[in-house]
């Protein structure tokens, strides 16, 4: 999954990768195009035209992020853009299980 978002402050594009699987979420590599208030300033590189971080670093089962309409916030899964808010507010992201009937039911 790929949050991609303007920073609120730094009016810069910022993208963070997070991985999903079973046993939660982990924010694996932040990139951004701008230093400032609230980016990083350890940079590991430059790809694609952004700074980018390495994290590694485990979310547990939940994460929430507040975004507002300058945000342009947009999620992407398997390179497609499946929520992008229009108006400010929390989105709340959860890992579940769920059994595969259900899945295939449309009801998880």
């Amino acid at each position: 999954m790929r949050i991609e978002y303007n920073h609120s402050v730094e009016h810069s594009e910022v993208i963070e990768v997070i991985e999903v699987n079973s046993s939660g979420m982990f924010v694996r590599e932040m990139m951004w195009r701008d230093f400032g208030a609230g980016l990083p300033e350890d940079i590991q590189g430059i790809k694609n035209g952004y700074y980018y971080k390495v994290i590694d670093q485990p979310l547990g089962r939940s994460l929430d992020y507040w975004f507002i309409p300058f945000n342009r916030p947009r999620i992407i899964v398997d390179n497609r853009t499946v929520i992008r808010p229009r108006t400010p507010g929390l989105v709340h992201f959860m890992v579940k299980s769920c059994p595969l009937v259900l899945i295939l039911m449309g009801r998880c």
